[in-house]
């Protein structure tokens, strides 16, 4: 082995030791939602609204963190009301690919209505696409690839004020996920009976979304070792 070839091996397994020594986390905030990078937005709603997933409005709720409008929000209108059918919100939020996750958390919250009184409920669940595909379901029949259901936030569409009876409605509560996989994550927004003329959904924000990759294997070592 040359001295090259030596030096890389030292310097790889350097590296593959500090990777390993602790995980590596990172996240997103939402600064500019128009230029998130490698996340896809996917409105499986019925029937179709006008909105999708789009910059939060810093006078309606404040940002987790940052800037009072730095967070991603959804909300009632991602469905056309129909005083005379039934509208169901589907709106997948696709995180990008990012390796052997670890585990996934994030914020989210609610608000009171304008006349601050009535609570329209929302809910919003977390799944998980093993294979990394991202063809999504109408949230009726199923989800498509994300065939794995992390975690519902206010599974009942409860309309408690607090949570975790209901969806946070006051202030961010944070949620956390195990993952261990090489698959895709994604937020849905899903909420039946919906829209404008619906008793359910309203608005939601999501904010500082922190992933954590996965430790590599020790068998990697071995390999260097050996």
């Amino acid at each position: 082995m040359n001295h090259f070839s030596k030096f890389s091996l030292i310097a790889l397994s350097f590296f593959i030791n500090t990777v390993n020594a602790q995980n590596v986390a990172t996240n997103q905030n939402f600064d500019d939602v128009d230029s998130l990078f490698g996340w896809v937005f996917s409105n499986q709603s019925s029937p179709l609204g006008e909105t999708n997933w789009f910059q939060g409005n810093g006078s309606l709720l404040q940002a987790q963190e940052g800037e009072s409008n730095s967070f991603i929000a959804a909300n009632y209108r991602n469905t056309e009301g129909n005083p005379d059918t039934s509208s169901t919100i589907c709106n997948y939020l696709i995180m990008p690919e990012l390796g052997n996750l670890a585990s996934v958390s994030f914020y989210t919250r609610s608000r009171i209505a304008a006349n601050n009184f009535n609570v329209y409920p929302d809910r919003l669940y977390l799944v998980y696409s093993p294979t990394g595909e991202i063809n999504t379901g109408n949230c009726t029949d199923d989800f498509g690839d994300f065939s794995e259901t992390l975690l519902v936030v206010n599974p009942n569409l409860s309309q408690a004020i607090s949570s975790p009876e209901g969806y946070p409605l006051t202030q961010w509560n944070q949620f956390t996920s195990e993952i261990n996989g090489n698959g895709r994550v994604a937020f849905v927004y899903y909420v039946e009976d919906a829209g404008f003329y619906g008793a359910n959904s309203n608005y939601i924000g999501i904010d500082t979304v922190e992933w954590t990759l996965a430790a590599l294997p020790q068998s990697i070592f071995n390999v260097w070792e050996n």
